[in-house]
């Protein structure tokens, strides 16, 4: 029998080479604290049961009508999960 001559394997400089990665994690582009969880889910189910490629204004408008900044970040949290996609005509098609 031959006996093998075990290799030793060694990684050296790991821990730098993975730092820039930790340094760059994803960032949603909408402040997590400004959206508004249920608001966002009203949106996701009012797009299901509403007729297909409903305006990006008309759903924010129906959403949140005394704030519409409120109803615009809901439906750009929806954009930013990739529930929907927006067209370039501010239709809004679902991805699920």
């Amino acid at each position: 029998m031959l006996k093998r001559a075990q290799a030793e394997f060694e990684l050296s400089g790991l821990a730098e080479r993975l730092a820039q990665y930790e340094l760059s994690r994803f960032k949603p582009p909408s402040d997590p604290e400004q959206v508004d969880c249920d608001l966002v889910e009203r949106a996701f189910t009012l797009l299901k049961v509403m007729p297909l490629n409903q305006h990006r204004e008309t759903v924010a408008n129906l959403l949140s009508p005394n704030d519409p900044q409120r109803g615009r970040r809901a439906v750009d949290s929806l954009i930013d999960a990739a529930l929907v996609t927006e067209d370039e005509q501010g239709h809004l098609h679902q991805n699920v």
